[in-house]
Order: C-alpha cells, then structure tokens, then sequence
C-alpha cells in the first residue's frame, strides 16, 4: 500500500483549532473562510484543513455543548457552516482521477450527525471512487440501495452506542439484500472511538478511526481483491 497518500499536514496546533470554532461561532463567519484560505495560500492541502481543521472544530464544538458552553441551536448552526465551507473545498469533476470503485455510504438509522460521513464522501470522492451517499437510513432503505448497484463496500457512521442495535440489523440488511455477494461493510464515529473492533460485535469487515483511514481501508480491499 505504498501508494496510499498521506493526507495528514500535522502542523495545525490544537489553538488554531479552537480560534477557527470561535470563528465559526461568531454572527460573522466570514474570518473563518478566511483562515482556511489563509492555510491553503500557505501550502496546506484541502484533505488536510478537513482532518485537521474542521473535523477537530466539530468535535471541539460537542465538547463545548456537553460543558454548557454553548447551546445545542450554537452546535447546529456552527456545524452546518463547517460543512457549507467543506463543500467549498471540493475539487471540480473534471480534476478527480480515474475511478478506482463504487461506495454507498449511509448513517445507521436514527443517526443525526452526519459530518463525518461527508467527509469521508468528500476523501473518496477526491481519491477516484463513485460514491452514492444517504443522508438518512434505515434497515430498509439500506437493504434496498444496497441492491439497486453492486458497490464494492457499505460504510456506515454512528456516534452513540444506543443505535448500535439499529446498525446491527441494516448491516444484516445490506448483506441479505446486496447486489455485490462479497460486498465489504466498514463503520466508524465516535461510538467506535479508540476500538478496534465494535463492543458489542457486529458483522462488519473494518471498524475505521477517521476519513483518511477509511480511503485507506477501500484501497487495501482493492488491492486484496487485484483491482490496484
């Protein structure tokens, strides 16, 4: 996997994180475009003010909900901007390379929290692959799409443990339902935080940490599979 690239800058400090959140928060946002600007004029890649930048910011921001520094409306709307300035970032259709697979991509029922997925969309998207994204699901709506094209992985994103259930009985949806018979399922969020495989189990193939391991993960099944 000596093809794989490095998307990580490492070089933006836990403090640039935090004044982007405040920026974001601001009834002003435009000082936070004008900072990614800013580290793009700098030499930092767009996949690298994604993970490094606002992901961090997102997270920062359910942090500062949880401590009652700001209020749920403040989350909502800071997140909604975050993923308005991540849109910006995306690369015209005709500068994405040639297409490596196909992706279906879906929160597990009743997830709400779909940023992270979106940028895993976005990494994917940037990386060559046909990627088809629900923004809502359920076992049915997931078993259903699953069928409608024979996608090369699922991937699913869940951020609490109680939905877990839920999650459980759309994967077994998609295996049952799956155009692909050897169709590979990868989850991942904060319910997975720190673990390498999900507590309780489920039937998935990979459990993944962040966006950049999840292009990671679907090149390497390629490669198993003699596609790269």
């Amino acid at each position: 996997m000596n093809d794989v690239p490095s998307f990580r800058l490492r070089g933006i400090p836990p403090e640039m994180v935090e004044t982007f959140a405040h920026l974001v928060f601001s009834p002003d946002d435009s000082d936070a475009g004008a900072l990614i600007a800013q580290l793009l004029d700098d030499g930092a890649s767009a996949e690298s003010v994604m993970l490094e930048l606002l992901a961090p910011a997102a997270r920062l921001m359910g942090d500062m909900w949880c401590s009652d520094d700001v209020s749920f409306l403040d989350v909502t709307i800071g997140v909604s901007r975050i993923q308005r300035l991540m849109r910006q970032l995306r690369l015209p259709a005709g500068d994405l390379f040639a297409e490596r697979g196909s992706a279906l991509l879906m929160p597990a029922p009743g997830e709400q929290h779909v940023l992270g997925l979106r940028m895993v969309e976005e990494l994917l998207l940037r990386d060559g692959w046909r990627v088809r994204t629900l923004h809502t699901a359920s076992d049915v709506l997931a078993g259903q799409a699953a069928s409608e094209e024979e996608y090369d992985f699922v991937g699913f994103s869940v951020s609490g443990e109680r939905l877990l259930p839920a999650l459980r009985s759309a994967i077994r949806e998609v295996r049952a339902q799956s155009r692909n018979r050897g169709v590979r399922i990868m989850v991942g969020g904060v319910a997975f935080a720190g673990q390498a495989r999900p507590t309780p189990p489920l039937d998935a193939d990979a459990v993944i940490s962040d966006a950049q391991e999840a292009v990671v993960q679907a090149r390497r099944w390629l490669a198993v599979a003699g596609v790269i």
